[in-house]
């Protein structure tokens, strides 16, 4: 039987040929590329492995002794693994919690004081001046940093002080025939301490999040007729409430733990959450010591991820474009 028209002998064995030679090479490629990305899976995986441990080991690991051993018996000198919520039971009997109550409040605050400041500051960095002068005044905010933590905070008593910068220019002027008592040693005067040591952890936020928003957003809002005003709490705020919920964390978690301002402005009537963590560590009282910081972790975690949910913090740490 003769072969049908347009048959070319061998064509079927040499398209067969082929196929195959592209299905090996297929098969090939696909081996070298899972092979390459479980090499990339490893390397990865072998580069997270020593920054992982140090955070598990030194961060989350003493943490979570912490939250144990709030529920240990204390003996005369440690303590012993025996479960009780004796130190959680004394932080509400004991008045420890009214303690705590103040230091929240404070804390509260001036984290709102640090808002209502620091918002109007960080806007008039990022939006009215130029980018000749912004890293200057940025600076400005850096610049205390670089002396020490107590020497800036005992410099606040020279200017709150009965013969201080402010009760001296009081009298200068003629406002006041007596010096001022209320200024130094007081909660107010811990305020200002605060405030002074903890605004800069407020701006730099704002002002990072504030570069998120284009101009053209800006602009956009102002051609539909929106006024400064209505632009700021409509467009800017809202757009910038990452940074807000950062800003506000930051000064709230430093306030909450800081002792000198309650030290060295506060005096002997102010007595505060930190201070009492001291005297408990002092008198050997860990369990309660423990159960106090447990309870201010939980606090502060439970805050955190609802600025996560809700405030979105997360858009603040990606990259600037």
């Amino acid at each position: 039987m003769g072969k049908p028209p347009g048959f070319a002998g061998g064509s079927l064995n040499q398209n067969s040929s082929v196929t195959s030679y592209q299905c090996a090479n297929l098969l090939k490629n696909i081996r070298k590329f899972k092979i390459s990305k479980s090499k990339e899976r490893i390397l990865f995986f072998i580069q997270l492995l020593p920054p992982a441990l140090f955070v598990i080991i030194l961060g989350v690991f003493p943490l979570v002794l912490i939250i144990i051993w709030s529920f240990w018996e204390p003996t005369t000198y440690w303590i012993k693994p025996d479960l009780t919520i004796a130190a959680y039971h004394k932080f509400f009997t004991a008045g420890r919690y009214l303690t705590f109550l103040k230091t929240l409040r404070v804390s509260c605050t001036v984290t709102f004081l640090a808002l209502i400041i620091g918002y109007p500051i960080a806007y008039f960095i990022r939006k009215i001046v130029s980018e000749k002068y912004r890293n200057i005044l940025l600076l400005t905010f850096i610049i205390p940093f670089f002396l020490s933590y107590i020497i800036r905070v005992f410099s606040l008593r020279l200017i709150l002080g009965r013969y201080g910068v402010i009760n001296n220019v009081l009298l200068w002027i003629g406002l006041i025939s007596d010096p001022l008592e209320g200024l130094l040693f007081s909660e107010l005067a811990v305020h200002i301490g605060l405030l002074s040591s903890y605004l800069p952890f407020m701006i730099f936020p704002i002002v990072l999040s504030i570069e998120r928003v284009g101009e053209s957003t800006i602009e956009a809002s102002q051609d539909l007729g929106a006024t400064f005003f209505q632009t700021l709490i409509r467009v800017i705020i809202p757009l910038t409430k990452p940074g807000i919920f950062a800003g506000c964390i930051f000064v709230f978690v430093s306030s909450l733990g800081s002792t000198v301002e309650w030290d060295l402005l506060g005096g002997v009537g102010e007595f505060s959450t930190p201070q009492m963590l001291e005297s408990l560590m002092t008198a050997l009282k860990f369990p309660s010591a423990f159960a106090i910081s447990t309870l201010i972790l939980a606090m502060t975690m439970c805050v955190l991820l609802l600025g996560f949910k809700y405030a979105k913090i997360a858009e603040l740490f990606e990259t600037l474009e």
